[in-house]
């Protein structure tokens, strides 16, 4: 049984996360050879406050963009 865990920075709309399920389950079912109804998938949106990359929160670095 696949399980996928997928974290996005920001707010994705229901058709986003149906496409990405959608498309993430078919490609492990291609892969894997496992059936759709086997494969689990996890989508959370994790406000941008709350993520950070290079050491630096996601919506510090959006404000420095949006001052420049």
């Amino acid at each position: 049984m696949p399980f996928v865990h997928i974290a996005n920075a920001g707010p994705l709309s229901a058709d986003q996360r149906r496409k990405i399920a959608s498309e993430v389950t078919e490609l492990l079912h291609q892969v894997t050879g496992k059936p759709h109804a086997s494969v689990y998938c996890r989508i959370d949106s994790v406000p941008r406050d709350e993520f950070a990359v290079g050491g630096q929160l996601l919506a510090d670095r959006d404000a420095e963009r949006a001052e420049a």
